[in-house]
């Protein structure tokens, strides 16, 4: 019997007021803001409304289309020190082998590899948020939410039915497998729960299968979903689950 989450969903209203609350104005670069500039001018945005989540690398932002709907609107810093960490998940990758090292072009690669990793999870399958098109160090995706307000993570919300939920996101490592692909990532906190149903995100740091770490990443990805799960009291052997993904 699957057990139901403790965890106390949020009002969508509560969530709406609190993320208007967010600090609406960043510090962007000058070159960030003619690409957001190229973006409302060719009226694929009409205003970047707030930021929905930040972090170390990246702020993700809702923007409102000319047709009043929404995108997500992904904007990663170009002055960055996580730079280093992604030369792990670039280095290796024989997609990206001409890439300089440098941050500029190494934030670049990375929009471009999220954007192609995104493409090939929707070839696989597996629910991602659509990957529209990407400009130097800006990345337009398909808005998850319901009224204009951002779906939450399993993180925040928990889950409704742990054992569909566990077998869902482990069947998505065994379809990004089959298409030679690794989140590198997968955790409770880069998934979305659209619909009742998983999305993965942050997929930038997604390697092939011939990178050199791919089966560091693989398991990596494996025990955080059975870890997680296993607060629910969903228990499963590591390998047997990563002979399954593999077979």
């Amino acid at each position: 019997m699957a057990l139901r989450s403790k965890k106390k969903r949020p009002k969508r209203e509560d969530k709406t007021l609190k993320e208007k609350k967010k600090i609406e104005s960043r510090v962007f670069d000058l070159s960030t803001m003619m690409t957001i500039s190229n973006l409302i001018r060719k009226k694929v945005i009409k205003s970047l409304d707030y930021p929905m989540a930040t972090g170390k690398e990246a702020d993700v932002y809702r923007a409102t289309t000319p047709e009043d709907t929404y995108l997500t609107i992904k904007i990663y810093r170009i002055e960055t020190t996580y730079f280093f960490k992604m030369r792990d998940y670039i280095v290796g990758d024989s997609r990206f082998r001409r890439v300089r090292h440098i941050p500029r072009e190494l934030i670049y690669a990375w929009v471009q590899k999220e954007f192609r990793n995104l493409n090939i999870c929707e070839e696989a399958g597996v629910p991602v948020p659509k990957a529209y098109l990407f400009d130097k160090n800006i990345l337009v995706l398909e808005f998850l939410g319901e009224n204009g307000v951002p779906d939450s993570t399993l993180h925040e919300i928990g889950t409704e039915n742990a054992e569909r939920d566990c077998e869902t996101i482990l069947s998505y490592i065994k379809k990004l497998y089959s298409k030679s692909l690794v989140h590198s990532d997968l955790s409770e906190f880069n998934i979305l729960m659209h619909e009742n149903v998983p999305y993965v995100i942050d997929v930038g740091q997604s390697v092939l299968l011939d990178h050199p770490k791919a089966q560091e990443f693989l398991e990596r990805d494996v025990r955080n979903v059975l870890s997680y799960f296993k607060r629910y009291g969903i228990e499963k052997d590591l390998n047997e689950v990563l002979n399954w993904v593999k077979s």
